[in-house]
């Protein structure tokens, strides 16, 4: 490992360190963003199509790789579009803001934390037999990004499960928190609407200090 891998891995492990899921002091007014998702009914596509055509899964991008939010490419799981398009698939290709980043001010106020450090950013509906199957993000000692998660809508534990590592976890609607998405993850909703914005940012030392200040603890 070179010098700037060792100080990721050393980032990472401070991070992980943290636990599975942590809570982190921002939140958004989750009632004002459904109402303000609903000018982009039209421009839901399903999630990850190429691989798994069926999932009852949509995403919406807040960014994309010409800013367009009809440009959808990187919606898909990167291993599976990069192999079937023979194209090479990397989180900073897109970070474009789309026309859902500016016209969604809590979750842009979110993004803005951390740009230009970014890479994907996109918000999930997850409709009545919709699924995340089981999987695991980033891999590796060092790896270049990672992720935090914001759920709301349908999001009460009646209505969906998250588990991670063979536990059940629900975080709290409407808060940022840092996940440790390279455990086994999975998520199955019961019910339509279950909203999340996944915000993936680069592991720095930046954004390292900013998730490590606000904790809920710090």
């Amino acid at each position: 490992m070179d010098h700037e891998e060792l100080e990721r891995a050393a980032l990472w492990n401070s991070l992980a360190n943290l636990g599975t899921q942590v809570k982190l002091k921002w939140k958004i007014d989750h009632h004002t963003v459904e109402n303000q998702l609903k000018q982009f009914d039209d421009k839901w596509v399903r999630q990850n199509a190429l691989k798994d055509p069926n999932n009852n899964r949509w995403a919406l991008p807040m960014t994309s790789n010409t800013g367009s939010v009809n440009d959808t490419m990187h919606l898909g799981s990167f291993g599976h579009v990069g192999k079937k398009q023979k194209v090479e698939m990397k989180e900073e290709n897109f970070i474009t803001p789309t026309e859902v980043y500016e016209n969604i001010p809590d979750l842009k106020k979110l993004v803005d934390l951390f740009l230009p450090d970014i890479g994907r950013v996109h918000v999930v509906r997850v409709d009545k037999g919709g699924h995340f199957p089981p999987h695991r993000d980033f891999q590796g000692l060092a790896p270049e990004y990672l992720r935090l998660l914001t759920v709301f809508g349908r999001c009460s534990p009646e209505n969906y499960a998250q588990i991670i590592d063979g536990q059940l976890y629900y975080p709290e609607p409407g808060y940022v928190y840092f996940t440790n998405f390279q455990l086994d993850h999975s998520v199955f909703s019961f019910s339509d609407n279950l909203y999340c914005l996944i915000l993936t940012v680069k592991l720095n030392r930046r954004n390292h200090d900013i998730i490590m200040q606000n904790t809920m603890n710090s």
